[in-house]
């Protein structure tokens, strides 16, 4: 795809333009934190979107490929003293790489959704054990703090806002990407395969190199967002990458709109906000989350953005 067939929609400009003179509105270092954390869950659900919502593979271990990109390149770098932005491929490529074999398993073994979410919840519960257990290289509960990463014009806006930015650019190609993927033979491949599966492998849809190509994608990008995600908070920790983002990142892309482009944008900014809001709950917020999510798979399926698209369809058909 050239340059000059890129999709980038006005809207999804807007958005990120927005979030961009946020911290020059708002300079306060726990707003700064709450825009990275919205943004930063953007990119998480765009992956979601790809993994869940393009190629239906309800995969439960989200946080948990984001999180052994975080272990990994943090791992290498404090090991063998590398720079931090040497180690980050290295723990893209493994995640990815752990993304499409759940995946090549699940589609070779012909589970359905269900299969699928309960193996990979199932190895989310491993990695939080493998972590536990390898407390003399990950330090267990206590959390691994991880080497100092450089970020980008770090020394003019200060180390904060430098992330921020690093954060929000990422993620505004990631929306790109995703905007462009949809548009793509991949995207048309995966549509048919929702479609009709059978119908799909008939007319030489290759199912199961699709399947995998979207969640490696998927993967990949939970991976930098992980690593990111480990380097802003100075700390990654089996808690850091707990269930509970999952339940969130679910959260979000149904709130927001599964298989809408601006779902992640919509649904981020709504969940972290009753994330805030409910951060007194405790241990309680999980809770209070899994309810939140089954009352909206129950009575709102379609999502914020797909109401607000159908909106705007009928206004402009009124105009005209």
């Amino acid at each position: 795809m050239s340059l000059r067939s890129l999709y980038v929609p006005k809207p999804i400009l807007i958005f990120f333009a927005v979030f961009a003179i946020l911290p020059l509105i708002s300079s306060n270092p726990y707003h700064v934190r709450i825009f990275t954390i919205v943004v930063l869950y953007a990119s998480f659900v765009y992956a979601a979107n790809i993994i869940i919502g393009e190629s239906r593979q309800l995969f439960l271990c989200m946080s948990a490929l984001a999180g052994i990109s975080a272990y990994t390149s943090s791992i290498l770098s404090l090991s063998f003293g590398i720079n931090p932005w040497l180690t980050i491929p290295a723990g893209i490529l493994f995640s990815a790489a752990v993304g499409a074999l759940l995946s090549y398993v699940s589609i070779v073994r012909g589970l359905g959704e269900i299969f699928v979410a309960i193996v990979t919840l199932t190895f989310s519960l491993i990695f939080e054990n493998v972590i536990l257990g390898l407390r003399w290289l990950t330090m267990g509960e206590t959390g691994l703090v991880t080497p100092v990463l450089w970020w980008p014009f770090q020394e003019i806006a200060g180390k904060r806002v430098a992330s921020y930015y690093t954060i929000l650019i990422f993620t505004l190609l990631v929306s790109i990407l995703y905007a462009n993927l949809v548009r793509s033979r991949l995207g048309i491949a995966l549509r048919a395969i929702r479609s009709d599966r059978v119908s799909a492998e008939v007319v030489g849809i290759d199912v199961t190199r699709y399947n995998v190509i979207a969640a490696s994608i998927g993967s990949g990008i939970l991976a930098l967002g992980g690593a990111f995600y480990g380097y802003f908070n100075g700390m990654v920790s089996p808690g850091v990458f707990s269930l509970s983002v999952d339940i969130a990142i679910i959260l979000m892309l149904v709130l927001g709109g599964i298989r809408t482009l601006y779902g992640p944008l919509i649904g981020s900014v709504a969940i972290v906000f009753v994330l805030e809001t409910t951060r007194g709950l405790g241990q309680l917020t999980l809770t209070f989350l899994g309810i939140l999510l089954v009352v909206l798979i129950l009575t709102f399926r379609e999502g914020i953005s797909s109401i607000i698209q159908r909106a705007a369809v009928k206004l402009s058909g009124q105009g005209q």
